[in-house]
């Protein structure tokens, strides 16, 4: 089994089924450990929930970032910290008011890459109870939505204000997936997703942060 060279315990995929599942191939072979990943964390989120949302989003450093990067990914973890937060209170608030209100977990998964001009970004995927939450909602940060957390506790890791966001987060074409549990066809719809996160190309493996992570709920 062919390995990354510059860290032996990542194997290289390279065919475009895994685990009898698509994946995405376009941008090169990807790292098998974090497919498997990636599988467990869409089963430990229907383990918890029969309906669960994934939604797709990316996150961008601003130009004076190298002090934010140099050795670790404290950043992302305490946007995760504040999302986590963010909807805890919302619901907190929905439940107050009167309102039928489901509980949910926040798992997800990231990486982090640089473009081809150096530039730091995460691409993330989070997974969460689908009969909570369905959408990221209008891109509009006077609506209380997921999209309107999603800035705020980005803003809140760059203590920066969301306004001052612009172009730091990213919402891709088509980013809210359901996975039914035991439907493969969204299972399959939503891995080959996220599938994207999983490849090797413009990952720097050779410095001394990880380069993919997960929630361990």
């Amino acid at each position: 089994m062919n390995r990354i060279s510059i860290n032996n315990n990542l194997h290289i995929h390279q065919g475009s089924n895994f685990m009898g599942l698509d994946v995405q191939i376009h941008r090169g072979s990807l790292v098998e450990n974090y497919l498997n990943r990636a599988l467990e964390c869409i089963a430990s989120a229907l383990n918890k929930y029969s309906r669960v949302s994934m939604m797709r989003f990316d996150l961008h450093l601003p130009e004076n970032s190298a002090d934010l990067t140099i050795c670790d990914n404290l950043i992302i973890t305490k946007f995760f910290s504040s999302l986590k937060e963010k909807i805890k209170y919302s619901q907190a608030i929905s439940k107050r008011d009167g309102n039928r209100t489901h509980d949910t977990d926040v798992d997800y998964l990231w990486c982090r890459e640089n473009s081809t001009t150096g530039k730091t970004h995460y691409h993330v995927a989070i997974f969460l109870n689908g009969y909570a939450y369905r959408f990221i909602g209008k891109f509009n940060l006077s609506n209380d939505n997921m999209y309107t957390r999603i800035h705020e506790a980005w803003g809140s890791a760059l203590f920066t204000h969301p306004e001052d966001l612009q172009g730091l987060v990213h919402i891709p074409d088509n980013p809210n997936y359901e996975i039914i549990r035991g439907n493969n066809d969204s299972l399959r719809q939503a891995f080959h997703r996220i599938s994207y996160l999983c490849k090797i190309d413009s990952k720097d493996f050779g410095n001394r942060h990880h380069c993919f992570g997960f929630s361990r709920n």
